[in-house]
């Protein structure tokens, strides 16, 4: 009775895995083909995986600006002027601006001023230009207070799938895989890690891989850095994705009990 049973799953989930959908597609555990190019059907092209270590700036990272977006919070401070803009006995949240809709915060005797697409220091040149037509010399400070505006997402099978805001800090693949608390060592394939890179409206995406299978991978994914809207993914490896094709045809812990329930009869 056993045997027969044990003979109809393994029918049925073969069945099942020649109709599943995506299954015609050719998959392979290697990438190491620099030809390699993956089919994306919702803009009927092939797309080239580009390795990471083909994309290495040594100075990516001393050359980076954090450029301001909308959502960003701003905090302004002017020294010398403290009737006009108190600095003591005032919340830091008082001081906040935030970028609107148009990219603009709002600064009094300035009004409105554009902010998105500004690093840091252009910003502070602009609202200093715009405050010397009132006050002699003024002394400008503006930070970043909160980060909104970009991030970046891990998926797939690491520990904690987590959204993470770009900072002034650039953040790389290793840093991010970091902050997901590491690949979970019981259902990820890595060797297959991959960054989908999302380019402007109208133009092809860009498809980086990742080898993180040996530690001393991690170098490498330490100079790749994370751009806006980047979503890393770690792919399953090929247990993992078979006992996802079996959890969709049964509930595994109850079918088994009723397996064993039928050959003790």
């Amino acid at each position: 009775m056993k045997e027969k049973i044990s003979l109809i799953i393994i029918l049925l989930f073969l069945n099942g895995c020649s109709l599943s959908p995506g299954m015609h597609m050719e998959t392979k555990n290697s990438w190491s083909d620099d030809s390699k190019y993956v089919y994306i059907d919702s803009i009927e092209k092939d797309v080239r995986l580009i390795k990471i270590s083909e994309t290495f700036d040594a100075s990516y990272k001393n050359n980076y600006f954090y450029k301001i977006g909308v959502g960003d919070q701003i905090a302004v401070t002017i020294w010398g002027l403290q009737d006009i803009f108190p600095i003591t006995n005032v919340s830091a949240d008082v001081n906040l601006r935030r970028v609107d809709a148009n990219g603009n915060i709002f600064f009094p005797y300035v009004g409105l001023i554009q902010a998105k697409g500004k690093t840091q220091d252009e910003l502070r040149v602009s609202l200093s230009n715009s405050l010397s037509e009132y006050f002699t010399d003024p002394q400008v400070d503006v930070t970043i207070a909160r980060f909104n505006s970009q991030q970046v997402f891990v998926l797939g099978e690491v520990t904690k799938p987590i959204k993470i805001n770009i900072t002034d800090i650039p953040i790389s693949l290793s840093k991010a895989i970091g902050e997901s608390f590491g690949l979970n060592t019981s259902t990820s394939e890595a060797s297959e890690v991959f960054i989908i890179r999302q380019n402007t409206l109208g133009d092809d995406p860009l498809i980086f891989h990742a080898n993180l299978e040996n530690p001393s991978n991690f170098i490498e994914a330490g100079n790749f850095y994370l751009e806006n809207n980047d979503i890393v993914y770690v792919n399953a490896s090929g247990t993992a994705r078979w006992n996802k094709v079996i959890s969709q045809f049964f509930p595994f812990s109850s079918f088994l009990n009723s397996v064993d329930n039928l050959t003790s009869d």
